[in-house]
């Protein structure tokens, strides 16, 4: 009676365990798709108001349905890449689709449908390796190197597609290509009910990756990553020999540092005093040489000025001395006295 108690007790415990976990795996596919729902508001219908980008990614489906009529999915895409290109929307078109054998081929279907709708070829690129929704956002960022995107296909597709592109370092906007009126219950209808939770299980909990990977490929003008290498351009430290160490390095490194502004071993106190005497007069003594050579200028104008003034001190005594022996001679006439005739005159 006992262990079919405590068997009881563990089956009920079991059991609220595997409630719980089952109500927050629901809950947490609802909250992923309600997340994949939000991105509707990173989608656009009007191709005025769109912002440009360089590439836009058409995700792929097959051209003809089951029964063997034209996939109006399929047109519509064609349809609305073809319009962003010719309003300058776009400058290329990246076609992903999946490729898994000849006989299928998605991408040289909008390949074909996109030239006949009137874009250049060579304005087109195939991914051939698009085999999922995840599959073709991840290899435009990580294979073509896609920093800017827009996706187009129809609404429901997009928001799943942008919520990839979110978690995988893309910015990303949608282009909604118009949709059939299949109803709310179709086909597509459930089988996208299962791929968004898909989606959520493989964003957050499988960090899932795409099929197919591989190198490089250059849309347009954009630079292909240069390939890694170990081996440097140019010597960045000096080179090491073997019994070299990070300590031995570093003495070295101190000792070239040092080296040229280190006291001399045969320096003394006496010495570096009469450097540093030798400095301040070679710096000091042209200033007193200027004011000495200065005070001899004036000193030597002064003299040369005192020995004019003493020339013409003696030659004003000289002139005044002859105009007062000069003035002591009876030279002075009046015009009143009628002046005496010349004895010594000739008689004739």
């Amino acid at each position: 009676m006992r262990f079919s108690s405590d068997m009881s007790s563990f089956l009920k415990a079991v059991g609220y365990i595997g409630l719980l976990a089952l109500f927050i795996g629901i809950l947490f596919l609802v909250l992923g798709c309600f997340r994949i729902s939000s991105f509707a508001f990173k989608t656009y219908e009007s191709i005025e108001k769109i912002p440009h980008n360089k590439v836009g990614l058409l995700l792929g489906t097959s051209s003809l349905n089951s029964n063997g009529q034209p996939n109006d999915y399929f047109t519509y895409r064609i349809i609305a890449a073809a319009q962003l290109f010719k309003s300058g929307k776009i400058d290329y078109i990246l076609a992903s689709g999946d490729n898994l054998h000849h006989s299928y081929n998605e991408p040289r279907q909008m390949i074909r449908a996109l030239v006949k709708a009137g874009v250049p070829a060579d304005r087109i690129v195939a991914d051939f390796a698009g085999i999922s929704t995840l599959d073709s956002v991840i290899r435009a960022r990580k294979v073509f190197l896609l920093k800017n995107v827009t996706i187009i296909s129809q609404d429901f597709q997009n928001e799943r597609a942008l919520f990839i592109a979110d978690n995988y370092d893309l910015n990303a906007v949608g282009f909604n290509a118009l949709s059939p009126n299949y109803g709310f219950f179709s086909k597509v209808a459930i089988r996208e009910f299962f791929a968004r939770i898909k989606c959520a299980l493989d964003v957050y909990l499988l960090k899932s990756q795409p099929k197919f990977l591989g190198k490089p490929e250059s849309i347009g003008k954009s630079a292909l990553p240069k390939e890694m290498s170990n081996k440097p351009k140019k010597l960045t430290s000096p080179l090491k020999f073997i019994t070299d160490n990070a300590q031995v390095l570093k003495e070295k490194a101190r000792i070239a540092k040092y080296e040229p502004i280190a006291k001399k071993t045969s320096d003394n106190a006496k010495m570096i005093r009469k450097r540093v005497e030798q400095a301040e007069y070679e710096y000091y003594i042209p200033e007193a040489r200027v004011q000495e050579n200065k005070n001899n200028i004036d000193k030597q104008q002064i003299e040369v000025l005192s020995e004019e003034q003493t020339e013409a001190l003696e030659e004003a005594n000289e002139v005044a001395s002859e105009s007062l022996n000069v003035g002591t001679t009876n030279t002075y006439i009046d015009p009143n006295i009628p002046a005496k005739p010349n004895l010594q005159a000739n008689p004739d």
